[in-house]
């Protein structure tokens, strides 16, 4: 009998301990990236102007973790907050509310100020560019797995232009 009653203090002890191995193993899993700990350009990464769009409007840009800046110099602040490495996509919320001029007079979406750039890096696929820029209006917190946006006569939400580059050396980008 005294070997019943010890097993049976025993089973919801091993119970517990197993719970508490089980969390503490779940503790040391790789957290999924956060806003704080993205970084995908921590130095400049210098990208010439490929389509007719990027070299009307946007010019070479140079590209970091915290900041657009384009062929005239004018620049947007930007922060990376979601980074998807199987696609080589990385979605940056825009944090300074501007809307510059750039080349030729022009903006980089029309009259408003962009929410969100969705940086896509391609690489040595023949054929294409080595980055896409992709700029949108989108008033609400939007994440890769929204895109592309499924409702295409939303004007608040929209991607609102596409720019393609080839990257560059590592050189700054000269106004011109």
């Amino acid at each position: 009998m005294r070997t019943s009653s010890t097993f049976k203090k025993s089973i919801p002890l091993a119970a517990l301990l197993t719970s508490a191995l089980l969390l503490a193993g779940c503790a040391n899993l790789t957290q999924p990236a956060t806003p704080e700990n993205i970084s995908v350009f921590p130095k400049p990464t210098y990208w010439q102007a490929l389509s007719r769009t990027a070299s009307g409007i946007t010019g070479d840009i140079t590209l970091t973790d915290t900041q657009l800046t384009f062929g005239n110099q004018a620049s947007i602040s930007i922060s990376p907050i979601e980074h998807d490495a199987d696609a080589g996509q990385t979605l940056f919320r825009v944090t300074s509310k501007t809307n510059p001029e750039l080349l030729n007079g022009n903006l980089l979406c029309g009259n408003n100020a962009v929410d969100y750039l969705v940086v896509q890096i391609s690489g040595d696929v023949p054929g294409q560019s080595d980055m896409q820029l992709m700029a949108y209006y989108y008033p609400e917190q939007l994440h890769l797995k929204d895109l592309p946006l499924k409702n295409l006569d939303d004007i608040k939400r929209q991607m609102c232009a596409l720019y393609t580059y080839v990257g560059m050396a590592s050189q700054s980008v000269k106004a011109r």
